[in-house]
């Protein structure tokens, strides 16, 4: 038996001391309004499985009853010929057992296959412990209500430790994917073969850890060797399990050179550019003393990873400490009969006797106002010019996306179906109100801010409280951005919205028919400014922004690509939104001032195209980007003869029935993506039995539309929405009638004898021809008529 930790002989437990659940979908009730940050499930969980893509292994589950929603993880390595079960019941396990309920993180203890051996040499005739290793990340970060042991992990605070054979195991994996990790642990197993460590050291990085896919990889080319994580080695007492190329390997990835010991390792090595990259080396003689609450406290959790830049930036874990005045300071309070919370940055300026500015931070899904501070580091912004943060926290909400209850800002225009809504619009004028009550702010410069789903609740804002806030700064994503029609400003609302080149729901694309095409050209109207961009690039050529402008530059609009970026909030984001954009801002009894000048009330902006003057569907055209079925392909073009495809037509058909959609019901299609702008009008369009996939797994968004597929939506369309078909014409075949599919012949001729859909030249219904923009506006307007 080796010193640096005992086997499960040497301590023997009861069964009465364990809590074990068989595999089986989460088991919990509702959501306590007393005590909403509960965990839905606790305990311990045994023998959870993994069966999928040629990779089988179990591991085990601890959640404590003190876990809160985003919180550390640790996932734990166990030695060759030991189960999860059995590690868990040994004394090192208990310890890590005990540190979880002390601190309320969430464990994960791991076997090797069978229980058995860990496959260090990579052998193709054995399982590949990288990919199963991951395969086991990817399902405890899912939170999905199918596991029997789901937990809310913060990815950002994710940590890995191995024992013996399981350590150096655990070298492999942060090896394989190091990106994912903001620290390891190796204890008493550090003997990786070279071979390994080449081969894994020298395949392309996984670069953004919570963007879920292998995005930028190829672009950005960074060799696994190159990404830094922060380690730690307690050698065994048996040199043979050591390896000086592992301590090598650590050493150049965290570009760091060996400096003082400390009373922990005896060997450290510490980057002169960034000191969260370091690693220690401990002997073994030492082992014993590297209890679990040493690895974690001392090393572990000192450090984060946010995703964001390529390999992801590793920074100090935040102290939400104060001094009594100021600092972070955390409020609780029954707000609508639910518990809420927010925390508060006070920087040490602040004097009582000066009013400061108020900036409003919201988190994303499943995410938390200490996550966030991580994330924006707005309190280091709010420290350098003086004013407070208010970081809000969000209500668990159970089934979201098929989730656990985990944090969720109720934005009703995103599309999503909540079955017990909360009135977010309220918690936030309470928690502003409570501020403005315990502190001195200056209520003619209150801002807010958020990303993913934080940046919805930012939208809903600022179409419904603008009176309460001057600005507007919503970051990844514009679900539930806007309205379908229009509704000018009385007073304009500045919005900067930024998106990552690599984000969710298109990336940064401004193409027509996307969700950021669409927010853009709601809020470019709704403030009077002109619909033509003057692109700004930052001296780093990294943040690239289209500026939209009123007749006197006012940039009320501003949309930001963020070059090399994921699903992310940058401080340098929170840097540049305060200095060029918040802090320009005020408002005072009506009226918005930039830089102390008022700003002109908004007038409706002119919104013609250049490419219709004349053309047959004009009046038509005017009439549906009117009504807000279309937008421009540009500021100044419609593009009338562009091909239209099944995304197309099915969102204009759903923005014609008024309805929010339902975006989980095109889940079963693989080429919808959730966040895609047009998969809630799939979902209903599924729903309402208006049109199939193509297939039983695939939709076709950007298959065109031919006239005869058309027709078949549109006699759907009809049906759905209680309407009845006119006879306005006699019934007659086309010349093509043979061409038509049997299966559109009704329709065809309900379009016909309707008159909403008319047949071409020499008598031609054209079925398999591409629909046009042009000839959908015009259906439409017929459609609207009956």
């Amino acid at each position: 038996m080796k010193k640096g930790w005992k086997r499960v002989g040497a301590v023997v437990l009861t069964a009465s001391m364990l809590v074990t659940a068989a595999s089986a979908a989460a088991q919990y009730g509702a959501v306590d309004p007393n005590d909403p940050y509960a965990p839905p499930v606790s305990g311990m969980f045994h023998e959870q499985k993994i069966n999928a893509d040629g990779l089988v292994g179990q591991y085990s589950v601890y959640i404590p009853e003190n876990f809160e929603p985003c919180t550390d993880g640790v996932m734990i390595l166990t030695p060759d010929g030991m189960t999860a079960k059995s590690f868990v019941e040994s004394e090192e396990g208990q310890a890590w057992k005990a540190l979880s309920d002390e601190l309320g993180i969430a464990t994960v203890y791991v076997e090797p296959q069978d229980g058995q051996t860990w496959n260090l040499d990579l052998s193709d005739d054995d399982r590949d412990d990288q990919a199963f290793l991951k395969k086991v990340y990817d399902t405890i970060r899912s939170k999905s209500q199918t596991l029997d042991a789901p937990f809310d992990m913060d990815e950002r605070a994710f940590y890995l430790v191995g024992y013996e054979e399981g350590g150096a195991s655990a070298h492999e994996f942060a090896m394989a994917w190091p990106a994912i990790f903001a620290g390891a642990a190796s204890v008493g197993g550090s003997a990786v073969p070279e071979s390994a460590i080449d081969t894994l050291g020298d395949a392309l990085s996984y670069p953004f850890a919570e963007a879920e896919n292998l995005v930028g990889q190829q672009e950005n080319a960074i060799p696994n060797c190159d990404v830094p994580v922060p380690m730690w080695i307690v050698e065994s007492e048996d040199e043979a399990d050591n390896s000086d190329a592992v301590e090598a390997y650590w050493a150049t990835a965290n570009d760091a050179e060996q400096t003082s010991a400390n009373s922990y390792a005896q060997t450290v090595y510490v980057s002169e550019e960034n000191d969260r990259q370091r690693v220690w080396v401990t002997d073994g003689a030492k082992a014993d003393e590297m209890t679990p609450e040493v690895l974690y406290e001392e090393f572990l959790s000192k450090v984060q990873r946010f995703v964001g830049d390529p390999e992801g930036r590793l920074e100090w874990t935040v102290e939400h400490t104060n001094d009594g005045k100021t600092g972070f300071f955390t409020y609780e309070q029954m707000i609508d009969g639910k518990q809420r919370r927010w925390m508060v940055y006070v920087p040490s300026s602040y004097n009582s006797s000066e009013a400061v500015p108020l900036v409003v931070a919201t988190h994303g899904y499943s995410s938390a106002m200490t996550a966030f501070t991580g994330d924006s580091r707005w309190q280091d912004v709010a420290e350098e010019n003086g004013f407070i943060v208010v970081f809000t926290q969000g209500y668990p909400t159970d089934g979201v996306m098929g989730n656990i209850p985990v944090p969720y800002w109720n934005n009703p225009l995103m599309g999503l179906t909540v079955e017990e809504p909360v009135d977010e619009l309220s918690y936030f004028r309470q928690v502003v109100a409570q501020v403005k009550e315990d502190y001195t702010i200056d209520a003619t410069r209150v801002y807010a801010t958020g990303h993913s789903n934080g940046s919805c609740m930012t939208w809903l804002l600022a179409l419904e409280e603008s009176d309460l806030f001057t600005a507007f700064a919503p970051i990844g994503s514009n679900m539930g951005a806007y309205y379908e029609t229009v509704k000018m400003n009385d007073v304009a609302v500045p919005v900067w919205n930024m998106k990552g080149e690599y984000d969710n729901e298109d990336g940064a694309s401004l193409a027509e028919g996307t969700l950021s095409h669409d927010t853009i050209s709601y809020w470019t109207q709704a403030n009077g400014v002109s619909a033509t961009a003057v692109e700004q690039t930052d001296e780093t050529g990294r943040y690239v922004t289209q500026e939209y402008q009123d007749a006197d530059g006012v940039p009320l609009v501003r949309f930001t690509e963020v070059k090399n970026s994921p699903h992310a909030y940058l401080p340098a984001q929170a840097e540049m939104i305060w200095e060029d954009f918040f802090s320009k801002y005020s408002k005072k009894d009506g009226v918005l001032y930039y830089e102390g000048k008022a700003v002109a009330t908004p007038e409706a902006a002119s919104n013609e195209f250049t490419d219709i003057d004349g053309h047959w569907a004009q009046d038509a055209i005017e009439q549906g980007v009117k009504q807000g079925l279309f937008s421009g392909t540009s500021a100044t073009q419609f593009s009338p003869e562009q091909t239209v495809d099944r995304a197309m037509a099915v969102t204009v058909l759903g923005r014609s029935a008024d309805t929010a959609g339902n975006a989980s019901a095109a889940a079963a299609y693989t080429d919808v993506s959730a966040d895609a702008y047009y998969a809630s009008y799939v979902g209903w369009a599924t729903q309402q039995s208006i049109t199939n996939g193509t297939s039983q797994t695939t939709f076709g968004p950007t298959e065109a539309v031919t006239r005869e597929q058309l027709a078949v939506m549109l006699s759907a369309y009809v049906k759905a929405q209680g309407k009845t078909l006119p006879v306005a014409n006699e019934a007659a075949a086309y010349a093509d009638d043979a061409s038509i599919s049997s299966w559109a012949k009704d329709a065809v001729a309900q379009m016909q004898t309707s008159g909403i859909m008319t047949g071409k030249e020499n008598n031609q219904f054209d079925p398999a021809g591409a629909v046009t923009r042009a000839e959908l506006a015009v259906v439409m307007q017929r459609i609207a008529a009956l």
